[in-house]
C-alpha cells in the first residue's frame, strides 16, 4: 500500500503543482486552477485513507471520505490546517466546506450547463446585476472558499507526507 500512497501523493502534489501555476498565469482564462486544487485535495484525502488502512470509495463525497478517517488522522490535520492561514480561513463548519468543495468539483467542471436555459444577453444581464447590486458570495451557485482549502490541503500534504518521508 506504501507504493500506492506514494503514487497518490505524487499525483496529488503535480494537480497542487499546476493549480499554483495556472492561478499565477496572467493569461488563464477559467477556474481551472481552482478545479485542479480540489482535485489535489480529493487525492491527498484518499491517500490519507490508505495511509490510515482504510478502505477508499471511488467517490467525490468528501464528507463521507473524511468521515472515514480515524479521529486521531482528522485531528492532526485539522491542527495543521487551522494554523497555516490564522484569522483568514473559517473551519468551523467542516461539512458544509467539504460539501461546497464538492459542489464546486461536480459542477463547475461544465459551468455552461448552469445557465443552458438563458441566453447570452440574459447571463450578461445576471452578471452586471449582480455586480450593481453587491450580490453576497453567499447567494452564488458556486463557491470556491479557497483559503480554507488551501489550509485543509496543507493539513493533508504534512499529514501524508509526514508518513510517507517528505518533510
Amino acid at each position: 500500500m506504501q507504493d500506492y500512497a506514494r503514487a497518490m501523493y505524487r499525483e496529488a502534489m503535480g494537480r497542487l503543482n499546476d493549480a499554483e501555476i495556472l492561478s499565477r498565469a496572467a493569461e488563464a482564462q477559467s477556474d481551472s486552477d481552482a478545479l485542479l486544487r480540489i482535485l489535489g485535495f480529493e487525492v491527498l484525502l484518499k491517500c490519507a485513507l490508505v495511509l490510515c488502512g482504510k478502505p477508499v470509495r471511488r467517490s467525490h463525497c468528501y464528507t463521507d471520505l473524511w468521515a472515514d478517517l480515524p479521529d486521531e488522522a482528522r485531528g492532526e490535520i485539522l491542527n495543521v490546517a487551522q494554523h497555516h492561514l490564522p484569522g483568514l480561513a473559517d473551519l468551523s463548519d467542516l461539512g458544509k466546506l467539504l460539501s461546497e468543495f464538492r459542489h464546486t468539483f461536480e459542477k463547475a467542471r461544465y459551468y455552461y450547463e448552469f445557465y443552458e436555459k438563458y441566453t447570452e444577453a440574459e447571463r450578461q444581464r445576471e452578471g452586471e446585476l449582480w455586480l450593481r447590486d453587491g450580490r453576497a458570495v453567499d447567494d452564488a451557485v458556486i463557491r470556491y472558499y479557497s483559503v480554507e482549502l488551501i489550509c485543509l490541503v496543507e493539513g493533508l500534504q504534512s499529514f501524508c507526507g509526514a508518513r510517507l518521508g517528505h518533510t
